[in-house]
């Protein structure tokens, strides 16, 4: 009996130790994602949100819209000033015209000339101002709705529409594919094998075989391994950080998803 457990404590040892060995040039890691958060320029009420969780906007798909009565009206009104503003403009260079034709037969004085040109100077200037403030009304205006930078995918909704949102205060959290990328942990010891620009390997579970990635990044500073990775075999090592983005098919890579990595094998000389 007491032989029968002394082998089952080192079977159970060997069995242990046999998990915590990974094979060589191999990293355990995990997916991450670079999350951009689309923001209320300017604060005010959600009006309308356009997308849910889970959805696949394209680049300049339409996300929300704050409340924007006040921005229309302010739009309206310098489109009228504009209209205005021409409409003057065009009889003072009417008006310009006439009295140079007049003086080429010398039926008016020269300071009559003068004072229709200044006169239509200062229109023109006006309308210029006006141009510019309907420019950025319009500008504003389009401060109230928030559009997809690239193509993405929505990762949340963070408002419902008539809650209150702050200047800045995201709205929607999108993902694009593009910014996936797998960070993985390399000891000391194995860092001369690793650089910026080499391919890898990538492995994950329910992930198709044969993906590839290349790293981008190195970490300069050594830090303890983090938890979400720790093994028996791994924790309390100094290990320094990379990064590796998929050569394709990023969607597989769901963040917080483990990740493996490793070198593709040596080829033969």
């Amino acid at each position: 009996m007491r032989l029968h457990s002394l082998l089952s404590v080192c079977l159970a040892a060997l069995l242990l130790a046999a998990c915590n060995d990974a094979p060589e040039n191999t990293w355990q890691g995990y997916a991450e994602g670079d999350y951009v958060r689309v923001a209320a320029m300017e604060g005010g009420i959600v009006e309308e949100v356009a997308v849910r969780r889970g959805d696949r906007v394209k680049a300049g798909a339409f996300l929300f819209r704050l409340e924007k009565r006040s921005e229309e009206l302010a739009r309206d009104a310098a489109e009228a000033t504009l209209a205005e503003t021409k409409a003057t403009l065009h009889e003072a260079e009417l008006e310009l015209k006439r009295k140079l034709d007049l003086r080429t037969t010398r039926n008016v004085a020269q300071a009559e000339v003068d004072t229709a040109r200044a006169r239509r100077d200062r229109a023109g200037a006006a309308m210029l101002v006006a141009a510019s403030s309907l420019d950025q009304a319009k500008w504003r205006l389009a401060r109230r709705e928030g559009h997809a930078p690239s193509d993405a995918l929505v990762q949340d909704v963070l408002f419902r529409e008539g809650e209150m949102a702050s200047a800045g205060q995201p709205v929607v959290t999108l993902l694009p594919p593009g910014n996936i990328k797998i960070r993985f942990f390399v000891p000391e010891a194995d860092l001369m094998k690793i650089s910026e620009g080499r391919p890898v390997r990538l492995a994950c579970s329910n992930c198709p075989e044969g993906l590839t990635g290349t790293i981008r990044f190195i970490s300069k500073e050594a830090e303890f391994t983090p938890p979400v990775i720790y093994s028996d075999r791994s924790k309390e090592k100094l290990v320094y950080m990379a990064e590796a983005v998929p050569d394709a098919a990023p969607e597989n890579f769901h963040p917080g998803k483990p990740v493996t990595v490793s070198l593709p094998p040596a080829s033969p000389e």
